[in-house]
């Protein structure tokens, strides 16, 4: 197979990874949806993808604490 299983530390390590990458995905996002507000743009489409991807991340995160209890 071509994926190896990751270890404990390496698990960890792309947790990590993907909280930066999420955070900065949103700042990004948002700034950028601040930006186009400022503009005089109607609603502007990263505006939109952000409030996906936090209701996305919150659904979730609900839904797997949720099935753990």
């Amino acid at each position: 197979m071509f994926f190896r299983k990751m270890t404990k530390r390496e698990k960890v390590n792309t947790e990590k990874a993907a909280g930066f990458t999420f955070i900065f995905y949103m700042l990004a996002l948002g700034c950028h949806a601040i930006y186009s507000f400022m503009q005089g743009d109607r609603l502007p489409v990263t505006f939109l993808l952000l409030m996906a991807g936090l209701l996305i991340f919150f659904v979730t995160e609900w839904l797997l604490n949720k099935r753990q209890q």
